[in-house]
């Protein structure tokens, strides 16, 4: 029983450490990290909004006035073209400024917003106030264009008139044909650097090579290259050149010469809503009358010589132009339609670096109704850019034109403040923005929530930090070591390995800073540093209860040693004495009661008793209580030597008798015997005589 009881309990400790070490190794599997510091938790919100403003444009037209223009342009068709266009486009966001140059700067005029109708009349004052006369130097007149928008913000471009290259054999300015040359290279690096194309118009019938020269300067800025042969014609280029503009359109209605009468032409706008319609006439010849007929009712314009300008606000869909013509004579009309639509961007939700951002661009009229019709910007060839007001780097942006708007989409590698810029046409001369829009960096995390377990005397750990910390953006991670408990353990970072080697025991705390290159926060490692006794009591426990048992085993062996294994050998010197009383105190079932039973025992010679030779009468008692493996010899000092060798339990007072020992049994002790299946006991008083 005894070992069965020692078993049980070595078996629980083994468990109990086994246990306590897989515990232990869970401990030791990470590391926790309390972090400070202003985190992006990266949740996404209600949609961002944004309404498109239309970029300014700025253009100066440097138009040559050298002598030679008399003969290209001798009604001054120029200038006449040139007032029609800034009176015909003062509802866009444009500013347009003029330069007039032959070998000095005849005349100039900054860059004015062409809506107001004041700065309106000083323009065409100034494009009116040239004369053609002198040599020819290109280079001085593109320069002073170019300086003419320092400071201006928004799109820039340069559209320069010419009917030849650079002459200045007959100057008396002091500048060469060198001079000129050298202007114009680093006005079109200038260009070249910031965006601004140059469009050129060659004018006239007759060229030398100056069309490939002035095609050469708009090649290389990105800009368009023309070539005008008639005066009227410059119109068209104009507008041609403007009509990327998706929410205005110009139509040609007409261009053709009559014969003397009353000209009708009939229009329509089924399908297109305008909130403006400029119906402009341009001829040959000066204007007598013209107008525009809807229904009963005439529009008569406004006539200045050879062109005339008719405004309509919120036209009818079909109307009549009249004009009256001499015998011969050029009529060109064209009709300028203008509707005011906005475009917004949506995105779903904040911005991310590193993350695929959706967008969508829809089209608003000025009452705030999103346009379904996608006819009204299909045609066009969109572009989107978003760029980095800090290092001026751009990102495009794909676009796909759906039924419902311009869907797109763009990955920013930086956080930070962007500015979208929204352009159609090969010079960008149609621009709308976003002036702000909020990129956000997400700030590094903790991944793991365990501490870092270490023992006094144990060799360095090393960390790989990226196994604890991460970005959502996928940022590559840098850490600094800011504190340490150096009375607990040393610390340091190489790279991405934190090196932690102890130096007493204790707990504490390592803190690091954490950055992803944009932003950072503190995060700490709390660490433990315990003694061998610490870590391993169980296993200490567990040997000292092993050491124990060993020391047990061998004493009970000694002890087994030391007592006779065997009955004792029957002595002729001592012999029995005293009396035993027997009483059976637990008979089994159905048995009737036996009487006290008494033994004189100096009656017995023999120098042993078996006690199933006291209990014959009882047979079937001996066989329970297996008798006849219990012993009693005859001691000195009046004592007996009991012994035995069965499976009942024998037992002298409290004393528990082994097997095969030998316990001595004095006057006043009792023995109780008991039978293995407990339904039957025996109590053996040993007593003297009296």
């Amino acid at each position: 029983m005894r070992k069965r009881v020692l078993c049980a309990i070595i078996i629980t400790l083994i468990i109990y450490y086994i246990g306590s070490i897989h515990t232990q190794a869970e401990e030791n599997d990470g590391i926790a990290m309390p972090q400070s510091g202003i985190t992006d938790s990266g949740e996404r919100v209600q949609n961002i909004e944004a309404v498109m403003v239309k970029e300014d444009l700025n253009i100066v037209f440097v138009v040559d006035h050298s002598g030679s223009m008399n003969q290209q342009d001798k009604q001054r068709l120029i200038p006449q073209v040139l007032k029609i266009f800034v009176d015909t486009m003062h509802s866009e966001n444009m500013r347009i400024g003029y330069v007039a140059y032959n070998d000095t700067i005849i005349a100039q005029k900054a860059p004015v917003s062409v809506q107001q109708e004041s700065q309106r009349d000083m323009l065409k004052q100034t494009i009116d106030s040239a004369v053609n006369k002198g040599e020819t130097d290109i280079g001085l007149g593109v320069r002073e264009a170019y300086h003419l928008m320092d400071g201006y913000a928004g799109r820039k471009m340069i559209v320069l008139i010419s009917d030849g290259e650079t002459d200045l054999a007959l100057s008396n300015t002091g500048r060469t044909e060198s001079d000129s040359e050298k202007d114009i290279e680093e006005t079109v690096e200038l260009c070249k650097a910031e965006g601004t194309p140059i469009v050129t118009i060659a004018f006239g019938e007759e060229y030398d090579g100056e069309e490939t020269k002035l095609s050469n300067i708009s090649g290389q800025t990105g800009g368009q290259s023309y070539k005008v042969q008639k005066p009227d014609e410059l119109a068209s280029i104009l507008y041609d050149l403007f009509h990327t503009n998706f929410s205005y359109s110009v139509r040609e209605v007409c261009d053709s010469v009559y014969d003397e009468g009353i000209q009708r032409i009939n229009c329509d706008t089924v399908g297109v809503s305008y909130d403006e319609l400029t119906v402009l006439f341009l001829s040959d010849q000066e204007i007598e009358e013209a107008g525009v007929v809807h229904g009963e009712r005439k529009t008569a314009p406004q006539i200045m010589g050879n062109y005339a300008v008719s405004t309509l606000m919120n036209s009818e869909s079909e109307f009549a132009i009249t004009f009256s013509t001499k015998r011969g004579q050029q009529m060109n009309v064209f009709m300028i339609g203008r509707r005011n639509i906005t475009p917004v961007i949506t995105f779903d939700g904040d911005i991310y670096k590193n993350r695929e951002t959706q967008f969508q661009i829809r089209f608003m009229d000025d009452r705030g109704n999103v346009l379904e019709n996608s006819e009204y910007y299909e045609e066009f060839q969109w572009q989107a850019e978003f760029q980095n007001p800090t290092n001026g780097t751009g990102i495009p942006a794909e676009l796909e034109v759906t039924e419902s708007g311009i869907v797109g989409q763009v990955t920013f590698e930086n956080s930070g403040k962007y500015r979208l810029y929204l352009t159609t046409g090969k010079n960008s001369e149609n621009a709308y923005e976003v002036p702000e829009i909020n990129i956000l960096n997400t700030l590094p995390a903790g991944n793991n929530s365990h501490r870092a377990e270490l023992m006094t005397y144990s060799d360095e750990q090393i960390l790989n930090l990226d196994d604890y910390f991460e970005d959502a953006d996928g940022d590559s991670l840098s850490y600094e070591l800011l504190e340490m408990p150096q009375d607990v353990t040393f610390a340091s970072i190489e790279g991405h390995l934190l090196h932690i080697l102890p130096q007493g025991r204790g707990t504490g705390n390592i803190v690091l800073l954490v950055s992803d290159g944009e932003g950072s926060l503190t995060g700490s490692i709390p660490v433990r540093v315990r003694s061998i006794w610490e870590v391993y009591w169980q296993i200490i426990i567990l040997l000292v209860c092993i050491v124990g048992f060993i020391i047990i085993k061998l004493m009970s062996r000694m002890i087994h040693k030391a007592a006779v294994t065997m009955p004792p050998k029957e002595k002729e010197e001592c012999c029995f004495t005293g009396k035993i009383n027997a009483y059976f105190t637990l008979l089994p079932e159905g048995m009737e009661e036996i009487p006290p039973l008494n033994y004189a025992l100096y009656s017995y010679r023999d120098k042993k008793i078996v006690l199933k030779d006291m209990f014959v009468e009882y047979p079937d008692l001996i066989d329970t209580l297996e008798l006849d493996n219990i012993y009693l010899f005859p001691a000195e000092n009046r004592k007996m030597i009991l012994y035995h060798d069965c499976e009942a339990a024998v037992m002298i007072g409290n004393t528990i008798v082994c097997r095969k020992i030998q316990y001595m049994v004095s006057y006043g002790n009792v023995i109780y015997i008991t039978s293995g299946d407990g339904t039957c006991e025996l109590e053996v008083h040993y007593i003297s005589m009296i």
